[in-house]
């Protein structure tokens, strides 16, 4: 280890040791921001004794317990901490890579969407957070992703070809502990309704992709709780749905490759050329009936609609692993090798217009979760959830819902709110202190001026070690 490495690792020891010798700690005269929507609360007095929030209340009726941390918050503000709910860091190397930045920028919880990690070694991780040898978030894991033959991630997927298949991939999950099922592009009509049905038996949420066999709209009323990145909700706003299905189911069946590109393209075309804001607004009573979340990921989606050579620049990539440093850089993605004009056009007017149904969804009544793809390219864990805030608001969300949807929201939908996502009495002491308002700008969620993960008080100085730890794990990997 070098010598880096080891005042590093001294450091981590420090901050976890303090933080948790700490009995109570009382956070005045700080305005608190709750993101139950209700206004700012201002020179509230915020007691922290045991891991919870004890009370808040005026500061000169709030007594410091004996031995508490005392911190002024005069003209800062308190906020939940935060939650990715589409990330994947359950894979080799990436939680000591990782987690430190998601701590550093505020990030206490994740909603884990696929990974390597069995369910014993997920558990592991967990329970060093929770005793204190390991900084890091919440974490709720669906373990591996369900997908259909020739799966598009074979490192993370298992393959269920039939509903029989399906019902025991599910079964098998709910007995090793997932917290919720994972569905993806590939899986047949047959496959996906058994693993709706079988996920309702075991009282386990199903979320992900709205696979290529199945409409949005079929989707939502399979009880599916959330679809990422917005996967196929445009094409179930086609006028034209039932014909492009085939086109479609043509071009998947294909084994040619040239007639296949073709069949897609014009199915692309044809989804984009037939928007119908009738059809969408019908979309949008099935979302709100069923209660299906949307999680846009329009951190990741842009920048595969418009990739730059500058994010290969991007001062933050300092902080990913050094062997995949390549594959963050645009001119090295694979995936984006090979387009040509019309393939570009096509990446950019799905971005766009998927990104212009936001504002119509959120004045319908749908409920937007925050995610990131936080380790896939493009997407730095912990930055690009700040990023993805400042997304939605230029969508069409207020603040205060951007907010919501990293906070309050993110912990209805995982029916935990009666232990995070706010700020009340009883609630897990997760919290961000910051410097400016993130009312008055979202973007203001990014200066941090200390985080309180569990009841343990990291200070500005605490997040930078941080930082500079996460660096190191990522240079030597």
């Amino acid at each position: 280890m070098s010598f880096l490495s080891r005042c590093l690792a001294c450091s981590l020891a420090l901050v976890t040791t303090s933080a948790l010798a700490d009995p109570a700690l009382l956070i005045a005269h700080v305005s608190v921001i709750d993101a139950t929507g209700a206004p700012p609360q201002p020179d509230r007095a915020v007691l922290i004794i045991d891991g919870r929030i004890a009370s808040i209340g005026a500061p000169e009726k709030t007594p410091m317990p004996a031995g508490a941390q005392y911190i002024d918050g005069r003209g800062k503000f308190l906020i939940p901490g935060l939650w990715d709910m589409h990330v994947h860091l359950l894979r080799r190397g990436r939680p000591e890579a990782y987690f430190p930045l998601l701590i550093a920028n505020g990030v206490t919880g994740v909603r884990d969407m696929g990974g390597n990690f069995s369910f014993d070694e997920i558990a592991q991780l967990r329970r060093e957070i929770a005793d204190g040898h390991r900084l890091g978030p919440q974490i709720v894991a669906a373990g591996p992703i369900l997908d259909g033959p020739y799966p598009q991630l074979p490192s993370i997927s298992v393959v269920v070809a039939d509903a029989a298949a399906a019902r025991m991939q599910v079964d098998l999950l709910a007995r090793q502990g997932a917290d919720f099922i994972k569905v993806y592009n590939r899986l047949s009509r047959e496959a996906y309704f058994a693993i709706a049905d079988e996920a309702k038996k075991q009282r386990l949420p199903f979320a992900g992709h709205v696979p290529f066999s199945v409409s949005a709209r079929e989707a939502s009323d399979a009880g599916q709780a959330s679809i990422e990145h917005l996967f196929n909700v445009l094409f179930a706003c086609s006028s034209r749905e039932d014909e492009l299905m085939r086109i479609k189911a043509r071009s998947l069946a294909s084994d040619e490759s040239g007639e296949r590109q073709s069949l897609r393209r014009l199915y692309l075309h044809g989804v984009l050329d037939s928007y119908s804001e009738p059809r969408c607004a019908e979309l949008y009573t099935h979302f709100v009936r069923n209660k299906t979340w949307q999680t846009p990921t329009l951190v990741q989606r842009r920048a595969f609609a418009y990739p730059d050579a500058s994010l290969a620049a991007d001062p933050n990539r300092r902080y990913v692993p050094r062997s995949l440093r390549a594959l963050w850089d645009p001119q090295q993605d694979h995936r984006l090798q090979g387009r040509d004009a019309d393939d570009e056009d096509i990446q950019r007017r799905y971005y766009e217009r998927d990104r212009a149904l936001i504002a119509p969804m959120r004045r319908a009544g749908v409920r937007f979760l925050a995610g990131t793809d936080a380790g896939d390219p493009f997407s730095i864990p912990g930055f690009s959830l700040h990023q993805e805030l400042e997304m939605l608001v230029d969508a069409g969300l207020t603040p205060m819902e951007a907010l919501q949807s990293a906070t309050r929201d993110a912990a209805e939908f995982l029916h935990r709110d009666s232990q995070f996502g706010s700020i009340a009495p009883g609630l897990r002491a997760d919290l961000v202190l910051l410097d400016r308002d993130p009312l008055a700008s979202i973007r203001n969620t990014q200066a941090i001026a200390a985080v309180v993960v569990g009841g343990r008080y990291l200070r500005r100085e605490d997040l930078d070690r941080l930082l500079l730890q996460a660096q190191a794990a990522a240079d030597t990997q």
